[in-house]
């Protein structure tokens, strides 16, 4: 059984279609992330799985349990932390996991030390008891994330989870939501910020106007990217120089080769693993020796608009 499922999921708005048909599957304790930019139908998904939104057509189900048909259930299995931090302004970060953990149905007995716990380990001790209307944006979102560090869902949904926040806060919070699912959780993530994507991606699913285009492992979705592998090459001069470009073309998997001052080159190959073994032992039958080699892989970027035609836009500030 998918932790998620999606059939042929619609979500509408007047004339404008959110959602279109969308087909999308996430296993059991795994982190699926959703990538892309603003508008692409991230966070009507997520607000859809976690029955704030009722789909138009379609089904979604999350543990094998319908949205629509068991609502309530679901909400019992799942958390959220919203993209936009949700907290009454007079509260206090204290006051609103002490509430958020008791509607979770934690023992009251646990409550104090979860919350100090996970206080302390995302920097908030020292703002427990200030009014959430006087915390900073990379506080309120760290309390946000803190619900669900609290809670520990079987299925969690984070929606941009450490926007807002410093690098070292954010590297936080990705240790956190790794450790959710090294503890049996389920993950949904959605982000526009590759660094995050590539940090707790079990796999990605790159969404665009509503429509799932593409799912698989990083690794997976960067070598089907066409010379998507760039490798800067250097060889030292000798008797074969003058053919080894020709050589070097011919390669399976050089989508371009590109000579550069000297004996340098830039080849531009599919999945430069198994490319520049193939190269060293070519020029090692060609008595010509390799002084150099670089290799550099596409980035989630460079999935995006190759599976998109667009470019990601992305929001980090760290």
């Amino acid at each position: 059984m998918y932790a998620v499922e999606t059939q042929n999921l619609v979500k509408q708005y007047g004339k404008t279609f959110a959602l279109k048909g969308l087909d999308f599957t996430v296993d059991p304790e795994e982190i699926m992330v959703l990538l892309g930019p603003n508008g692409s139908g991230k966070t009507t998904l997520l607000m859809t799985l976690a029955t704030v939104l009722k789909p138009t057509s379609g089904t979604a189900k999350v543990m094998g349990v319908d949205v629509v048909k068991s609502p309530t259930k679901v909400r019992q299995i799942l958390g959220i932390s919203f993209q936009d931090a949700r907290g009454f302004w007079r509260h206090k970060p204290a006051e609103i996991l002490e509430f958020h953990a008791a509607m979770c149905g934690i023992k009251k007995s646990d409550r104090k030390v979860i919350i100090e716990q996970v206080l302390k380990e995302l920097e908030l001790w020292d703002a427990r008891n200030k009014l959430f209307m006087t915390l900073s944006g990379g506080q309120t979102k760290r309390l946000e994330v803190a619900k669900i560090l609290v809670q520990k869902p079987k299925f969690a949904i984070f929606d941009e989870p450490s926007s807002q926040v410093d690098l070292r806060g954010k590297r936080t919070i990705w240790e956190k939501i790794l450790q959710l699912r090294e503890g049996g959780s389920t993950l949904l993530v959605a982000t526009n910020e590759v660094r995050e994507a590539e940090y707790l991606a079990d796999r990605v699913t790159i969404l665009d106007q509503g429509k799932s285009i593409i799912c698989d492992t990083v690794q997976n979705l960067k070598d089907k990217i066409a010379g998507g592998d760039i490798v800067e090459l250097e060889l030292e001069p000798g008797e074969n120089s003058a053919e080894i470009e020709k050589d070097l073309v011919k390669i399976p998997g050089t989508a371009k080769l590109t000579p550069m001052d000297g004996n340098k080159y830039k080849a531009y190959v599919s999945i430069a693993e198994a490319w520049v073994p193939k190269m060293t032992s070519l020029c090692y039958e060609r008595k010509i020796r390799v002084s150099s080699v670089r290799v550099t892989e596409p980035s989630l970027d460079d999935v995006f608009l190759s599976f998109t035609g667009k470019k990601l836009e992305t929001n980090e500030n760290a």
